[in-house]
């Protein structure tokens, strides 16, 4: 019996581990500076994270604007012309989408 708690105690202690360690919650934000420019925030577990990849995809996945976060976690791009929508990317699957009609 204890043999099969000491089983369940270690495999809960690994799960546990392994949400710890991939345990990361991207953020990512943008905002109409005026009628022509859009800026956008990114980053991890509420920190700003400069270089981060980020991405103008038009809705049929034509990069229209592609770049990386500055020093303060931002990019500024041109509204584009086309509806369009953000990838903020940290790393493969750890990225966030933002629509065109989600910013103000």
């Amino acid at each position: 019996m204890k043999k099969g708690y000491c089983v369940f105690a270690g495999l809960l202690m690994i799960c546990s581990q392994q949400v710890l360690a991939h345990g990361y919650e991207m953020f990512g934000d943008c905002i109409r500076q005026d009628a022509k420019t859009i800026r956008c925030t990114g980053g991890v577990n509420g920190k700003p994270l400069p270089g981060l990849r980020i991405d103008v995809l038009s809705d049929d996945d034509a990069i229209l604007v592609r770049g990386r976060l500055d020093a303060d976690g931002a990019f500024s791009f041109d509204t584009p012309a086309v509806p369009f929508y953000v990838l903020i990317e940290a790393k493969p699957g750890l990225v966030v989408e933002i629509d065109d009609w989600e910013i103000d």
